[in-house]
């Protein structure tokens, strides 16, 4: 086997490994259901083009708690959710944990809790929390409570929703401002 021959092949390998071949097939029979035609018909060159721009996507959107849940799987044991070198969807599991509720931690908020969603944009999502549930947290490969608020009429998303659902690591008490 030539040394070209054994590059291209390890070439391959490594956009099998790292997911290039899988975006960029899903890329050529990507339909858009806006597009009378059906497929989009991207030339090579575009679909090589998408993966770059939604790979520096990717890179520009990642932050330190995506990786940091990842390295926690990893710190755990967690071999199951890395099937193929690198797959980012975690299998959910369908049963709660054995010693449920004894295990699980006890909520941080109480109904009628005043919270608010602590979030890296400038957007105000605040509310009173009408409920919460115990729920798989894939971005954190564990179970964790998660809250139900009713929005408050000053928060962001008021105009088109009026509850939502929020992780309890993702709230903190409103403080209200004084003045």
């Amino acid at each position: 086997m030539s040394e070209q021959q054994v590059f291209q092949n390890g070439y391959q390998q490594a956009l099998d490994d790292f997911g290039i071949q899988q975006l960029l097939s899903k890329l050529k029979t990507y339909s858009n259901a806006e597009n009378e035609a059906g497929l989009m018909h991207l030339e090579e060159i575009e679909q090589e083009s998408l993966a770059a721009i939604l790979i520096e996507q990717l890179i520009q959107t990642l932050n330190g708690k995506l990786i940091a849940s990842y390295v926690e799987a990893i710190g755990q044991g967690n071999k199951d959710i890395f099937n193929r070198p690198i797959n980012l969807e975690f299998p959910q599991p369908v049963e709660l944990p054995d010693s449920f509720p004894d295990s699980a931690l006890p909520p941080r908020f109480l109904y009628g809790d005043k919270l608010c969603l602590v979030s890296e944009g400038s957007e105000k999502e605040s509310g009173v929390v009408i409920g919460r549930f115990y729920n798989y947290a894939p971005h954190r490969c564990r179970w964790m409570w998660s809250y139900i608020l009713w929005l408050s009429p000053a928060s962001f998303s008021a105009e088109w929703l009026v509850a939502t659902n929020a992780w309890e690591e993702d709230l903190e008490v409103e403080v209200e401002e004084v003045g």
